[in-house]
């Protein structure tokens, strides 16, 4: 009697999560079901683009018939507010989706803030500017003096950066900041580090892997944000992968990620025009 309850009680999918992991959570139960669950995981960042389309949209055509700029908010405003909008969205569309399998609370792990998290994320941004940093600027330089490593055939100095674009686009900055600084780094690391990166692991690929193709997935949703910012975000992804590895939840990551954008809005225009001076 003793053996067979063992047997019952043994888990019937290999699941690779320790169990300081918030995946190691889900109940033996909904681990297959959560393995073939639909929509697949590709369908989610494909998702993400077409609700922030809708949002900027809708946005748009509200400021038009609110009376334009005579209602006092800038089209660019309205326009990054659109967009945090559409992330919201995304993130309401999964809560309510992941819900289904019981797996809502380990793809948004992000809550209580621990001190490991906040160590977690400094080591992260440690590594984005001493390494990730360098290596960016050497693929980029390769990329510019060696035409056959990009599709347009080169790029040319003043694709550097753009996110000075944000600010001189006229949008007010605490609009700026709630889709960068807020909006797109909790909703970016629920989708890829929270959802993705995990259910890759549960579907038999190895760590690495799962970290590496997850962030060339990253890198990929800023690809109309120049060649330089597609470089930089992957690099940035291993770190944000590598952290909700060893961390087992998304807080890291989203910390990383949220203090990365705001060096990046701020910091990188500041430093740039100093160069240039």
């Amino acid at each position: 009697m003793s053996i067979m309850s063992s047997v019952a009680e043994k888990p019937s999918v290999r699941w690779p999560f320790r169990a300081s992991d918030s995946f190691s959570g889900v109940r033996d139960t909904y681990r297959m079901p959560l393995i073939h669950s639909l929509p697949g995981v590709l369908f989610w960042p494909i998702f993400l683009f077409v609700l922030a389309y809708i949002g900027q949209l809708i946005a748009a055509l509200i400021w038009q018939s609110s009376g334009g700029d005579a209602s006092g908010i800038n089209i660019s405003t309205a326009i990054f507010l659109g967009a945090a909008g559409g992330y919201a969205a995304l993130a309401l569309f999964m809560w309510i989706d992941f819900q289904r399998l019981d797996a809502h609370r380990y793809a948004f792990s992000i809550f209580p803030l621990k001190i490991s998290d906040f160590g977690a994320a400094l080591l992260v941004m440690v590594f984005t500017l001493m390494i990730g940093s360098p290596l960016t600027q050497l693929v980029y330089e390769s990329a510019m003096t060696n035409p056959e490593l990009t599709i347009s055939g080169g790029v040319t100095r003043e694709e550097i950066s753009n996110v000075d674009d944000f600010i001189q686009a006229g949008a007010t900055t605490w609009a700026i900041i709630l889709l960068t600084v807020i909006a797109a780094p909790l909703v970016e690391e629920i989708l890829f580090r929270g959802w993705m990166l995990p259910m890759l692991m549960a579907r038999g690929v190895p760590t690495i892997f799962a970290i590496i193709i997850t962030s060339i997935g990253f890198a990929l949703i800023h690809i109309s944000q120049s060649l330089f910012v597609v470089i930089a975000t992957f690099f940035l992804a291993l770190a944000l992968g590598t952290a909700r590895v060893m961390t087992g939840r998304i807080a890291a990551p989203v910390l990383g990620h949220m203090a990365n954008n705001a060096w990046a809005l701020f910091a990188v225009p500041a430093l740039l025009e100093m160069q240039a001076g």
